[in-house]
């Protein structure tokens, strides 16, 4: 079963403090694992750790969807995302430097 409750992120701001997939420049928001918070890219698969009791919602999640969300994240690839297209410049000037 794949999880139907990712939890997209319409405003720029999130995107720029918590990140977004390196390949592609994009979240499709996150997913809450217990007290844990996921971004994620579904066209990648990639996943990246932001933080621990950020968000509300992961108080309301039952098991069956914490093992769902589980399952899904395991095929996931841990990345460092990008937090701007700014700090990717950067990082592309440096390494060639």
């Amino acid at each position: 079963m794949i999880p139907t409750n990712v939890i997209p992120i319409q405003d720029i701001q999130y995107s720029k403090l918590c990140g977004v997939c390196p390949l592609c420049n994009k979240t499709d928001g996150f997913v809450n694992l217990g007290k844990e918070h996921w971004f994620i890219c579904r066209d990648h698969e990639t996943k990246w750790f932001v933080g621990i009791n950020l968000f509300e919602g992961w108080q309301n999640q039952t098991v069956a969807e914490a093992q769902s969300i589980e399952r899904m994240l395991d095929g996931y690839k841990e990345i460092t995302p990008l937090k701007n297209m700014l700090e990717e410049q950067v990082q592309r000037s440096i390494a060639h430097h």
